[in-house]
């Protein structure tokens, strides 16, 4: 029995010691693959639990106009961090940053001693506040540099440009389309659990610079876009419409130089402006354009043989289109399609449509890019609506020649009228003309982009003709710029109404132009919304027009385009522009008084008769035929009298003008000298030197033409001791 309890004890021990031996094998080949094979593993996380990573802040790439003004730029702010492990007294850290931040003492020991680590206290710290901070070194205190978005030009295209939010992300417009390519790459950096020493500050360490995104830079030019928000406000203040759009495009690179819209919104308050606001309506509301889109009625009978100059339509007042009358605003009579064009007439352009096949006039807008998105650079843009003639009904050709029955943006309606104006040609519109890197070492451009020719050159100045026409003796004559020729057209366009043809007192009013109409370098289109006021005034030539004309002139001056054909003496005495003119006499000082004499009296018995006569029938030539017949005969006075002084001498690139041309004979600017030292003239126009020295004590002559480049003498001396200035001009500003 004895032998038998031995050997149990044994047996058990034995087992109990290979357990163990075989535990202790186990473990140590757990040891060995913890500490040998998955070292790296079990390192990484015991970083990744005495370690936070965080996402450092890029600066965000400006937006910048043609000229390099800023639109949308990132200004540096700094966000506050505790890092409690750090600090000495978190009672002391509060009092000491109170002083600089919007909190009471209590605020933040509120947040600092809610828990450990790493604790934001207070963002959007302005740099000058945070230096001060800085310059404490009070321990655990990180300010970590961040930026917010601004917009200096405050509501200027903020419809285009959009906004960015709080984090930095872009929300509305070019900031929404471009996010990526403004946002850069974004930055890495690791904060332990104590202090790293000399690898950084606090613990925090930087794994991954940050990459700064790039700056876009746009077609737009501030100054237009100034002109064309500052001209809509006006009309919207006059006529109170829904909204009011305006863009400016040029016809040969598809550069969009402006485009506005009202009502518009800050960027920099996004939040405290209607979600309506922020539409930008020249790409995203579509509308029916009316009478507009009669030229291209125009161009399709022309294109297919069907109407040629010596075509005549006749207009009774009315059109009969499948037993349904279709009201024109005259009756017009017999009317060559010249007058057709310029007076608007609903008739003709319906009897030219029914000389066209279905396909034909379908095949044209759709070439013209009706009905399709153009692709400029810009997020929710419409395409619009225009049916194939398989869903068309008895009456939609005769709609469609009068502009219904078709839905458009602003923006497609320019890129057509465009065509006319560069020969034929449908460019891609852009409204970013480059990319650059913040370093400028890489850049993008955008360069102009021709589509398809759908005019032939012929046809498309047969089609400029046809819009001068509007101008000069039509609907569009409010939309005249003085010195220049301008093309476009009026449209008065009925809204529809959706249980059912049209509303008659909701329009839309506009008015699309080329400038100048000869020798274009911009296409303009200004519309308003169902403008409020008289019913009769609410028409796109009384609308519209005026605006149109108003922009023209003021860009024409900012571009610095040389007009197109001279002004008459009434016209300068009115105040406009003054850049060319018929020869004249150039005139020493010592026969200043006779030349004013002449002048003067020439100007007394004319004036009065030709403003009269240019007013009622609205006609340039007889400007024209004027002012050249006051200039000869002003220029023959002169040499008559004063020959045997041998003063006189004609130029033909070179005019000499005295300021007596300027004013009207009672002005009280020839009697009220008050400036008694020569003001600085140069970088101005003919038009603000003339202003500038109405009331200056000596004669003034002008030569030349474009912007003043010479003065003598020079500004700063006084009157009393020089007879006269004579200020030259130079087209180019050179």
């Amino acid at each position: 029995m004895k032998i038998y309890r031995f050997r149990t004890r044994t047996i058990r021990i034995i087992f109990l010691f290979i357990g163990f031996c075989f535990l202790l094998f186990v473990y140590m080949i757990r040891l060995f693959f913890l500490q040998i094979i998955q070292f790296e593993d079990w390192s990484t996380r015991s970083e990744q639990n005495h370690m936070s990573k965080r996402t450092l802040e890029v600066k965000r790439g400006a937006i910048l106009d043609r000229n390099g003004n800023e639109l949308a730029i990132s200004v540096e702010t700094y966000t506050l961090y505790v890092y409690t492990p750090e600090t000495k007294s978190l009672e002391e850290t509060a009092n000491l940053l109170t002083p600089f931040l919007p909190l009471s003492k209590e605020q933040i020991l509120e947040k600092i001693q809610k828990r450990r680590g790493y604790i934001p206290v207070q963002k959007n710290i302005e740099q000058p506040v945070a230096v001060k901070i800085s310059a404490l070194k009070i321990p655990g205190i990180i300010l970590e540099e961040n930026f917010r978005r601004v917009y200096p030009q405050n509501k200027l295209a903020s419809n285009l440009i959009g906004f960015a939010g709080g984090d930095g992300t872009g929300l509305e417009g070019l900031e929404l389309k471009f996010d990526k390519t403004l946002r850069g790459y974004p930055g890495i950096a690791v904060q332990g659990g104590v202090s790293y020493g000399e690898e950084g500050a606090n613990g925090l360490k930087i794994i991954k610079n940050p990459a700064g995104g790039s700056n876009l830079i746009l077609s737009i030019d501030s100054m237009i876009q100034h002109i064309l928000e500052t001209e809509l406000a006006k009309m919207v203040e006059k006529y109170q419409p829904i909204d009011a759009t305006a863009i400016v495009m040029d016809p040969y690179t598809g550069e969009v130089l402006g485009m506005a819209c009202l009502p518009n919104y800050d960027p920099n308050k996004y939040a405290d402006s209607a979600p309506d606001t922020h539409r930008n309506r020249p790409l995203v509301d579509f509308f029916e354009p009316g009478s507009c889109m009669k030229i291209f009625t125009a161009a399709c009978g022309i294109m297919s043989g069907k109407i040629n100059d010596s075509s005549h339509f006749f207009c009774a007042g009315h059109a009969e289109v499948m037993g349904k009358r279709i009201k024109c605003h005259g009756s017009h009579g017999s009317v060559d399609i010249y007058g057709a064009i310029a007076q608007s007439c609903n008739a003709s352009m319906i009897q030219i449509s029914t000389m066209l096949e279905p396909r034909q006039m379908y095949k044209l807008l759709h070439e013209l890019g009706f009905g399709a998105p153009t692709e400029i650079e810009a997020p929710s843009e419409t395409q619009g609506l225009l049916y194939p003639p398989s869903k068309w009904s008895g009456l939609s050709a005769a709609s469609l020649s009068i502009g219904q029955e078709i839905a458009i943006t602003g923006i497609q309606l320019v890129r057509a009228y465009s065509a006319i104006a560069n020969g034929g040609w449908i460019m891609r519109p852009h409204l970013v003309k480059s990319i650059v890197s913040q370093n400028n070492d890489m850049k993008e451009d955008f360069e102009p982009e021709k589509l398809r020719k759908v005019f032939s050159d012929s046809l498309a100045e047969k089609l400029r003709r046809l819009l001068i026409g509007v101008v000069e003796h039509g609907t569009g004559e409010a939309a005249r710029v003085e010195g220049y020729s301008v093309g476009g057209k009026t449209s008065t366009a009925q809204k529809a109404n959706p249980a059912g043809g049209y509303y008659s007192e909701k329009v839309v009013t506009s008015f699309v132009g080329i400038v100048p109409g000869n020798k274009p370098r911009f296409v303009l289109f200004v519309a308003a919304n169902e403008p409020k006021g008289e019913e009769k005034l609410l028409m796109g030539g009384k609308v519209a027009g005026p605006v149109f004309g108003i922009i023209a002139d003021r860009i024409l001056k900012y571009l610095r385009v040389p007009p197109e054909k001279p002004l008459s003496i009434d016209s300068l005495a009115s105040g406009s522009l003054v850049a060319s003119l018929p020869k004249l006499v150039e005139v020493k000082s010592t026969e200043k008084a006779s030349s004013t004499k002449l002048v003067e009296k020439n100007s007394d018995k004319n004036s009065d008769k030709n403003s009269e006569k240019n007013s009622e029938k609205g006609s340039e030539k007889v400007s024209e035929k004027n002012s050249e017949k006051n200039s000869e005969k002003l220029a023959d006075k002169n040499l008559d009298k004063n020959s045997e002084k041998k003063v006189a001498k004609t130029a033909s690139s070179t005019r000499t003008i005295t300021l007596e041309d300027f004013v009207p004979p009672d002005s009280t600017a020839k009697m009220a000298h008050q400036i008694k030292v020569v003001p600085d003239f140069t970088g101005l126009t003919l038009k603000e030197v003339a202003s500038k020295a109405r009331n200056l004590a000596i004669p003034v002559q002008l030569v030349g033409n474009g912007v003043a480049v010479e003065q003598a003498p020079k500004a700063g001396v006084s009157t009393n001791l020089a007879e006269s200035v004579t200020v030259k001009f130079s087209p180019g500003g050179i």
